[in-house]
């Protein structure tokens, strides 16, 4: 059934792209001058495009190290791809307000649940009302609020990881629980709701915010679903729909009962659902919108954001903390330096209190292996940007008509940029981030979060609660490699919207003793 449909596709493609040829001749003079793979412009890096997620990332990493000393193109049908490997020409885009509309492949994520959220919405100057309104959000004020929601799940995540550890050789995939503690935190802060997600709670937008991103994963890895009119045929696009619907819902449900809330007494109580969501005191986002009218939100650019911030909120967060863990698993010097200053910042007084912003500030070598861990594991590993006009990039003339294309996955590993220590660009060693070597290097070769005007909003509060966790984490167990992955390079990635494991991450865990 579906062959002849693939082969009509085919077809399709093969005479679309010999129409464009002829029309797009000026943009195939200027492509030619820039370097690239081999390939003619009609199938170009279809073989790398159509490949395994996994197996995509060190195909693209292969391409990528053959080219980085200048940007090079791929092609892709009729697509053309310009890829950015030095930091001065990232740093001319993302540092411009000239780059600021997001590449046309993000319409995948435009037509799911994002909508026309500030991560995905194409009208600028709405977007940027938005991301002030949604900045308010993430206000300092707010965030050392949102301490309290961080460690009060990183406790209940410590003891979970205890608990699932098995008990004759300690091993834990930790991937899951982390995941649903980090959902937890954003589903608090943001909604202002309780999941029960790391208690087993079965939650409607938990389950279905799931398969709404496989159906995201599944466009990109089957590139001809990218086409709106194909996904219609899959089974797919099916279950994504059925899920966005309830997303909708659930998400509406929280905006109305908080309007109604607002207008009867001002307070924040929880959304009394089906789903036993309780509401925190701490201000979050949906009554930032609220309060705001004069900013002519409908309920449904509302939802979008809300949406949005979820799924930024936990995607980047949920990956860094397991990979921290990972890492010091891996490296028994850095986590006792690491477990060494927990103990020095709470010698005093009782060492289980609650942590406080001002024993944030004094992580500072906590801080070094994060930024670390995001350097070798950025959470967004590839992104992009529409090119309107014909525009002078470094040494070349870009056609306009293509897509910028930035690789932290690649760049953050690049020899040019991190070969210097005597460890080499792949090992893990947070001394890349003492001041001094920072101060060597070009900002823009660190990018975890993208960086300039379209930069991640939630930087700060990703820092507060990566740590958080993290220091709570160490603090009641010693993390070990575990057999099923007894090397950091063993542990398996997939190339998708944002960075993932392929099966999981495997780790012994192990109580410390109490102090």
């Amino acid at each position: 059934m579906w062959l002849p449909i693939f082969t009509t596709f085919l077809a399709v493609l093969v005479i679309a792209s010999i129409v464009l040829s002829i029309k797009g001749r000026n943009r195939r003079m200027l492509a030619n001058r820039i370097p690239g793979p081999e390939g003619t412009f009609i199938v170009g890096m279809l073989p790398l495009a159509i490949q395994g997620a996994e197996q995509k990332i060190k195909g693209a990493q292969d391409v990528y190290r053959t080219y980085e000393k200048s940007m090079f193109k791929a092609w892709l049908f009729n697509k053309l791809y310009i890829v950015l490997t030095r930091p001065e020409d990232i740093e001319f885009v993302l540092a411009s307000p000239k780059f600021l509309r997001k590449a046309k492949e993000y319409m995948v994520l435009q037509q799911s649940i994002m909508g026309q959220g500030i991560f995905t919405i194409e009208d600028i100057n709405k977007w940027k009302i938005n991301r002030k309104l949604v900045t308010k959000g993430f206000s300092f004020k707010l965030l050392k609020e949102f301490i309290p929601i961080f460690y009060e799940e990183a406790l209940v995540l410590a003891e979970i990881l205890g608990d699932n550890s098995d008990s004759t050789s300690k091993e834990c995939d930790i991937s899951v629980p982390v995941s649903m503690a980090t959902m937890e935190m954003i589903g608090k802060t943001a909604l202002g709701v309780t999941f029960n997600a790391q208690k087993g709670g079965c939650n409607r937008f938990v389950e279905n915010l799931l398969t709404a991103m496989h159906a995201w994963e599944y466009r990109i890895t089957h590139p001809w679903y990218l086409s709106s009119t194909l996904f219609q045929f899959s089974s797919i696009k099916q279950k994504h729909d059925h899920s966005q619907k309830i997303i909708n819902e659930f998400t509406d449900e929280i905006i109305k009962s908080k309007i109604v809330e607002i207008n009867n007494s001002g307070s924040e109580n929880g959304v009394n659902a089906d789903d036993d969501d309780i509401g925190r005191n701490t201000k979050t986002l949906t009554k930032i919108f609220l309060e705001n009218p004069h900013e002519n939100m409908t309920l449904e650019q509302i939802r979008d954001e809300l949406v949005t911030v979820m799924i930024g909120g936990q995607e980047t967060t949920a990956m860094a903390n397991a990979c921290v863990v990972f890492m010091l698993a891996h490296h028994q010097d850095v986590q006792d330096k690491v477990f060494k200053e927990q103990e020095s910042i709470f010698s005093i007084g009782d060492r289980n209190r609650p942590i406080t912003y001002n024993d944030l500030l004094q992580m500072e070598y906590l801080e070094r292996v994060i930024k670390e861990t995001l350097r070798l594991f950025p959470p967004l590993p590839v992104f992009g940007r529409d090119l309107n006009e014909d525009t002078t990039i470094g040494d070349h003339l870009c056609p306009a008509g293509s897509t910028l294309i930035i690789c932290p996955l690649f760049l953050h590993s690049s020899p040019q940029h991190y070969g210097s220590t005597a460890h080499g660009p792949d090992a893990f060693d947070p001394d890349n981030f003492l001041p001094e070597a920072c101060h060597e290097r070009h900002a823009y070769a660190y990018i975890p979060f993208s960086t300039g005007p379209r930069n991640c909003i939630g930087i700060k509060y990703a820092m507060l609660q990566m740590k958080t966790v993290a220091s709570t984490l160490v603090r009641h167990h010693r993390f070990l490699p575990s057999d099923r992955c007894p090397t950091p390079d063993q542990l398996r990635l997939v190339f998708l919207t944002t960075l993932k494991l392929a099966d999981g991450c495997y780790v012994k865990v192990e109580p410390r003793r109490p102090q």
